[in-house]
């Protein structure tokens, strides 16, 4: 550890070592001497303060402390020298000792915060963790612009410790009885703004700060402080991916055919139908061919664990559209074909067997694409049972060949809590 000292210190140190002391050390083992003895010296001014420091003066102080650490290379050295060593190896000891029990004992006479925000905009649930010990005791003063409540939770124990129930200020404190993690937890009656004030003192035993990790998990009904969100659940309409081959124009006056007809089997409750098309000019798979559902639902875990809406009606679009954009098909720029959505049989039987063009038929004009390239989409159900997706080739020479993943989303009720452990 590092410092520059002014002339009158440097002075200082190099004095505190006797001559006969400094003559038994190198110059490198005498420099690590000096600035460890200047660094203590400066803690040592600091313990003396402590009685009169705040939270954070004496957690950065006990944090230099901690850090303070001594090891010098006594090879070669003299036995003057050895005798320093040793002597500023137990003046460190004692130190690290007298700080401690100073820092414990002023950290149990003041308050410790754990949220001080007086000026605080709620718009949902919010919960402020904190590790107690037996004997601690709570403070909180909450007040919001309308009635609202105030739940108190020990978290390990799964258990309500006390509650405020339609309150507009929750001012009170609480003696823990048993050591854990406890929840503060506040449920505005809808956006407003709050006063939140929550500390803890530990008149009993200090014990240090402890940091508190959370985790957004599933649960099921019923499980504690459980949170029931709107979502969906997405699964593959076939096992594998549908593949066809379209053949030009040109070819299929002889052999096969220009165009492609996939059912897709629409389940009760579906809202959308969720499709991928990759589109080549060669007819060797991929590998990520079929990966399409896997994917999906990957993404969607993302999505969801960030916290953001996960479904609603009015907006469900945007969240297909955010999950199609994290996995769209690789393009090939010379590989494109027509691709129409039918909502009953008769068209797409039509279709298949070629006796209407397809601009004679009833489809989807806003869900079909003329001349698309690879491309993935989301159509919605409409309360149809079965929609067929159709495919055709117009170019007179060259053949083309797709694969389609299709996935099926229907509206449902997920349940997520937060679970909360000790960093370390």
């Amino acid at each position: 550890m590092k410092k520059i000292l002014s002339f009158a210190a440097a002075f200082w140190v190099i004095a505190c070592v006797q001559p006969a002391e400094k003559k038994a050390m190198s110059e490198y083992q005498a420099d690590i001497y000096d600035e460890t003895l200047e660094t203590v010296k400066d803690l040592e001014g600091g313990l003396a303060k402590i009685r009169d420091a705040s939270v954070p003066q004496i957690e950065e102080f006990l944090k230099e402390i901690d850090g303070l650490s001594y090891e010098n290379d006594t090879v070669g050295m003299g036995d003057e020298g050895k005798v320093a060593c040793e002597k500023l190896e137990k003046r460190i000891a004692t130190l690290k000792r007298d700080a401690t029990a100073a820092a414990a004992q002023r950290m149990t006479s003041i308050l410790i915060p754990v949220e001080v925000n007086e000026d605080c905009l709620l718009e949902d649930v919010v919960a402020y963790p904190v590790y107690l010990e037996r004997g601690d005791v709570l403070y909180y003063k909450i007040i919001l612009q309308k009635p609202g409540t105030v739940n108190i939770y020990n978290a390990d124990s799964r258990s309500l410790v006390k509650t405020y129930t339609k309150k507009a200020q929750a001012d009170d404190s609480l003696v823990i009885a048993n050591k854990g993690i406890y929840l503060v937890e506040v449920k505005p009656a809808g956006t407003q703004y709050a006063d939140v004030n929550i500390s803890y003192r530990m008149p009993k035993s200090y014990h240090p700060k402890r940091t508190i990790n959370s985790e957004d998990v599933e649960c099921r009904p019923g499980d504690f402080r459980v949170v029931a969100t709107k979502g969906v659940y997405m699964r593959p309409a076939f096992e594998q991916p549908r593949k066809a081959t379209l053949r030009s124009q040109f070819k299929s006056i002889f052999s096969g055919t220009s165009k492609a007809l996939v059912a897709v089997q629409i389940p009760s409750g579906a809202t959308d139908v969720l499709y991928s098309l990759r589109i080549s000019t060669s007819e060797t798979d991929k590998y990520s061919d079929g990966k399409f559902p896997e994917n999906m639902n990957y993404s969607y875990k993302k999505v969801r664990f960030m916290g953001l809406p996960l479904y609603e009606s009015s907006r469900g679009s945007g969240l297909f559209n955010t999950l199609l954009d994290d996995n769209r098909p690789l393009r090939e720029e010379d590989a494109y074909c027509n691709m129409y959505v039918f909502r009953n049989s008769a068209s797409a039987k039509q279709f298949q067997d070629g006796t209407k063009a397809a601009s004679q038929l009833h489809y989807d004009v806003d869900y079909s694409t003329l001349g698309t390239q690879s491309c993935n989409g989301r159509i919605p159900t409409k309360g149809a049972k079965t929609i067929y997706l159709a495919f055709e080739n117009e170019r007179v020479r060259y053949s083309n060949y797709i694969w389609v993943e299709v996935m099926t989303a229907i509206p449902t009720t997920e349940y997520h809590t937060t679970r909360y452990s000790l960093a370390d």
